[in-house]
């Protein structure tokens, strides 16, 4: 029994010996294959000897060397570690400490790549021996990050130091946490004050509010921008843009502009564009840009307003363009642009569009070719401006230049003429008084004396058209006058023509000469009569009217304010463009030889641009035409003023003066006079005058205005100083500045038209006599 218990203890000792060997053989095995598998080198060193006992395969070919290469070398004679210092020293005081390490240890691979390693070492017991364990990691790749990484940092610490925009990185509650140089600047703080305030502590209060839900949209969002109203240490004002995020640690970086120097040029350009496009909007300029690659052309509203387009509506293309042209313009349009994109020069043209409404207006374009840096075509661009009314006015000033040129001669020639014609009228006055009634020759003389009149008529109207004509103007009620001619007019117009007035109830008054005002209504309604040669209807109206600007704006003589109009239509044959164009012109008549002057119209536009108005054309060919006469209101209520019945000539028995350098005029003067009971003294120019007047003062001097020497006017200024009784008459065929202020006689002139009668002579005598 005894020896079967020890049988069986010596059984169990075995079976646990053999336990404990399988137990370490399995351990070998797991180590073992860590030791192959390891992604870091692993060398087994003897303790003792420093000879190399075991090396794993990812440190061999880390090393590029066979593993027989390693083993059994001691370790500093290994190529790798060959070139550390003091390898044996090293190896001593591991024997020594049992632990040493290298955080940054350079290697040499056998191909000569250097590496950097992590070198770690650890003695223990393994069995009964001592062994060293070096782990060794290549860190080349992590050293290279880092030093990635520490250059990096390096490179954003000084574009934070140095960006000239303003960063800060605070917390998520808006506590900063840094700042840069630039944002110190700006906001006039030391970094180290800076960081000791918050966000709500830079801005101004009424920013205060919106810097909470600012930190919330920033940290949802992860991406923010606003401009912010800040202020400074001193309480200064800026504004800055605010660009905002979150940085990966969770804090917020931002970046701060000064953008007041922006907004400043911003607010400049707004300013300047604004009055650019007052400027453009009140000279009513179109704007136009056309894409030359793709072809797209662009308008201003005022441009499709020009073209009689609504907003918006332009079809955006050359040759949506060209449509709008009017048909006669287009191939002149084409060529200019064409040529334009050729030459790469400026350009202008002037071209006509048709509105819906028939109306035809005239635009004036210009441009400029938009080169790309190879000098090709790349946009045109230009403005357009609808000059309709200025080629109106440039006509209108045209004619009157014409006007004034035709009526300085017709003035020149009228002057001379009118010295001749009281001659021949005196005489033939002086011959039908004279002559017997039987006299065989009465009715020639009588002839002579109705052509003469008729001649001056004639010189009448030159100088009305030429506004020559020296004029009294007086307080008029228009439709007063009508109805003093109304009996004149029957007598006048055919009976084929039936004649209507229509007159406006409290008319205003009128400052003109009443004798003009009748020739205007005359010679407008002889015009009406001839227009309707198998009779018609001629209509005379009177009206209160406001010309506005609209109106003034295409008639460069008349400013906006209250007219009395005076509207003639006929039911006639209207007139062609060509006869309206030169309806004014003197001497242009459409009737036949013999029938016509051509003066009646130009004679109205003459007397009306004289009394300060203006005289419109509406005619349409076979419908008739319309006369619209404006003159100016006069400021106080319209008194008609009445001609007075003639008085009767008396003579008397004063001594009058004559001067006039005509020799025929001067000796039928002093003729007329005597007949009538005066003394009469001629003179030829006024030193001959002053000569006789020396000698013998007469009561009345009769002097022409203008004659060689002195004049009438400065004649009469020495011989009134000689004699201040001395009464003066003037008498002249047109006006002189002497005499006349715009045609008008000034205060106390008595004036004697030429030519004259005998009657009128005598009465004005009387008149200044008895003044």
């Amino acid at each position: 029994m005894g020896r079967l218990r020890h049988r069986i203890a010596e059984l169990e000792a075995v079976a646990s010996t053999s336990a404990a060997d399988d137990a370490l053989r399995a351990s070998e095995v797991r180590y073992r294959r860590l030791f192959e598998a390891a992604r870091d080198g692993i060398l087994m060193l003897d303790a003792v000897s420093g000879e190399v006992t075991a090396v794993n395969p990812f440190l061999a070919d880390v090393l590029g060397y066979a593993e027989a290469d390693i083993l059994g070398k001691k370790l500093w004679e290994l190529g790798p570690f060959q070139g550390i210092k003091k390898g044996k020293i090293a190896f001593k005081e591991l024997q020594r400490q049992e632990y040493i390490r290298y955080d940054d240890l350079p290697l040499e691979t056998s191909s000569g790549r250097s590496i950097a390693v992590e070198f770690v070492s650890n003695t223990y017991l393994s069995g009964h021996e001592r062994v060293i364990q070096c782990n060794i990691s290549d860190i080349t790749e992590r050293k290279r990050a880092e030093m990635a990484t520490q250059a990096t940092d390096v490179r954003y610490r000084t574009l934070f130091e140095y960006a000239p925009d303003g960063i800060v990185i605070a917390d998520r509650q808006g506590h900063f946490v840094d700042a840069n140089g630039s944002i110190c600047r700006m906001l006039g703080y030391s970094r180290d004050a800076l960081i000791r305030l918050s966000a709500s502590d830079i801005v101004v209060p009424a920013e205060v509010e919106h810097i909470g839900p600012a930190l919330l949209s920033i940290v949802s969002a992860s991406d923010y921008r606003r401009e912010w109203q800040f202020q400074r240490k001193d309480r200064s004002v800026f504004s800055a843009d605010v660009i905002a995020t979150v940085m990966p640690d969770g804090n917020l970086l931002a970046l701060i502009r000064d953008v007041t120097s922006r907004n400043q040029a911003d607010e400049a350009i707004r300013i300047s564009e604004e009055r650019i496009r007052f400027a453009l909007h009140s000279a009513h300029v179109g704007i136009w840009d056309m894409d030359y690659t793709s072809g797209v052309l662009r308008w201003s509203d005022v441009m499709e307003t020009q073209y009689d387009l609504s907003p918006g509506t332009f079809g955006g293309t050359f040759e949506a363009f060209i449509e709008r042209v009017h048909p006669e313009d287009r191939a002149s349009v084409l060529d200019i642009v064409g040529n334009a994109m050729k030459t790469r020069a400026d350009f202008s043209m002037l071209n006509r569009t048709t509105w819906s409404d028939g109306t035809v207006r005239w635009l004036s374009g210009a441009g400029r070719v938009v080169l790309d840096a190879g000098g090709h075509p790349l946009r045109a661009i230009g403005i357009s401006q609808d000059v309709t009314e200025r080629r109106a006015l440039e006509a209108q000033f045209q004619q009157a230049q014409k006007m004034e040129a035709v009526g300085r001669l017709a003035g020149g020639v009228a002057h001379d003429f009118n010295n001749l014609l009281t001659v021949i009228l005196g005489f033939c006055d002086l011959l039908l008084a004279d002559g017997s009634p039987d006299d065989p020759r009465r009715p020639d003389i009588a002839e002579i004396h109705k052509a003469g009149m008729r001649a001056a008529d004639l010189t009448r109207q030159l100088l009305a058209f030429s506004r020559k004509q020296i004029i009294e103007p007086t307080l008029l009620d228009l439709n007063a006058v009508l109805t003093d001619m109304r009996p004149m007019l029957g007598r006048l117009i055919k009976e084929d023509v039936k004649v209507l007035f229509h007159v406006a109830p409290r008319l205003a008054g009128i400052t003109a000469d009443r004798g003009q005002v009748e020739q205007v209504v005359v010679n407008l309604a002889v015009n009406a009569q001839d227009a309707m040669p198998q009779g018609g209807t001629l209509t005379i109206e009177t009206a209160n009217i406001d010309l506005d600007e609209h109106y003034t704006a295409m008639h460069f003589d008349v400013t906006p304010g209250p007219f009395v109009v005076l509207t003639v239509t006929d039911s006639g044959t209207g007139m062609t463009p060509d006869v309206r164009e030169h309806l004014f012109e003197p001497f242009f008549t459409t009737k036949e030889v013999g029938k016509g002057t051509g003066l009646g119209l130009a004679t109205i536009h003459g007397i009306v641009a004289r009394s300060g108005g203006s005289v419109s054309v509406y005619t349409e060919v076979g419908l008739g035409t319309s006369f619209k006469v404006y003159f100016p209101q006069a400021a106080a209520e319209a008194v008609a003023a009445r001609p007075t019945a003639p008085a009767l000539v008396q003579g008397g028995t004063e001594r009058v003066l004559v001067v006039e350098d005509a020799e025929g005029l001067r000796d039928l003067t002093k003729r007329l006079l005597e007949r009538q009971g005066y003394t009469v003294v001629v003179a030829a120019n006024a030193e001959d005058a002053r000569r006789r007047f020396e000698e013998a003062p007469c009561d009345v001097l009769l002097t022409d205005v203008v004659m060689p020497g002195s004049s009438g006017p400065e004649l009469s200024r020495q011989l009134v100083k000689l004699s201040p009784g001395l009464k003066v008459i003037y008498m002249s065929g047109y006006t002189d500045e002497a005499i006349v202020q715009h045609g008008v006689l000034k205060p106390g002139i008595v004036f004697l038209h030429k030519p004259f009668s005998a009657v009128a002579l005598g009465q004005k005598i009387r008149e200044a006599l008895d003044r």
